[in-house]
Parts: C-alpha cells; structure tokens; sequence
C-alpha cells in the first residue's frame, strides 16, 4: 500500500516537473519583446488641467452616501460656500475631504474639508463660472469623485 501510494506521488511530482518545464517561450528564454506605440488620445473622461468642463462623477455605495451644499453668493455677493452635510456614510471617511475648484480665469483652487457636520470653506472672489469636484476617500479603500458641477456667480 505504502509503495503505491508512494509511486503514484512520485509520478505526479514529475507530471508537475515536466509542465511547468514546458511554459517557456520560444526565444530561449530570454526577456520577451513588446512593441510600443505612443498613446496620443486623451482617456475619456479626463479633461486638462484647469478645464470648465465637468467630467462623470460616482455613485458611493449603498449605505455610505455622503451630501455637500453648495451656496453661491454666500457669504458675499461674489464667493460662496461649500459645506459637509454628512450621511450615512460619514463615519467612513478618511480625514480629510478634497475640494477643487477650477475659476473661471483658470486658476484651480483646492481645500480640503473635515468630515464633521457643518465644516464649510468660502471660495471668495470667484465670479463668472467656477468648477467644483469634490472627492472622498473611505478608510475600507476607495477614491470617489461625488460632486463636478458649475456654479455660476454674477
């Protein structure tokens, strides 16, 4: 018994010996030869640095929505606020939120806001039309853009 079992190991340690010899390639082994062409499109979806156009956002998973309010001409006629109005998923957030607003001069501004109720940041100056991404990270992994909209300022 003890030699058959010992004979049918024996057979498949060289059956796993032999496959595993046989997965080289045909140039002997040396490092594999790729060919490259330069990438001259823009991914979908991206845009330049300092664009108006806002691009796709995400949708956080069920259970772990998060809100902003965006308020213009807050609280002078040409800034306005943006504001961290929790949900359900706000115990899951990293430290910090990232806040990115592209003015309509082009210059890009970022803030971060803390995930408590009610923290706020004041874009001030920022008449014409500005861009505004928000992005959250959660601690159980994930980087989600939530909001990328325009908000006009006359």
């Amino acid at each position: 018994m003890k030699t058959r079992l010992l004979s049918a190991l024996i057979v498949l340690l060289l059956a796993f010996a032999f496959s595993a010899a046989c997965t080289g390639s045909e140039n002997g082994g040396g490092s594999p030869t790729t060919e490259t062409s330069p990438v001259t499109a823009t991914p979908v979806g991206s845009e330049p640095p300092g664009s108006l156009v806002p691009g796709p956002t995400q949708t956080m998973p069920p259970g772990r929505e998060v809100a902003f309010q965006i308020a213009p001409g807050l609280p002078s006629r040409y800034d306005f606020t943006i504001t961290f109005n929790g949900g359900a998923g706000q115990d899951l957030l990293k430290k910090n939120i990232d806040v990115r607003v592209t003015r309509s001069t082009g210059e890009v501004v970022t803030e971060t806001l803390q995930p408590k109720i009610g923290d706020a940041v004041i874009i001030r100056d920022a008449k014409g039309e500005n861009r505004v991404e928000i992005t959250v990270s959660l601690v159980t992994g994930g980087i989600y853009k939530v909001k990328d909209e325009i908000v006009k300022i006359q």
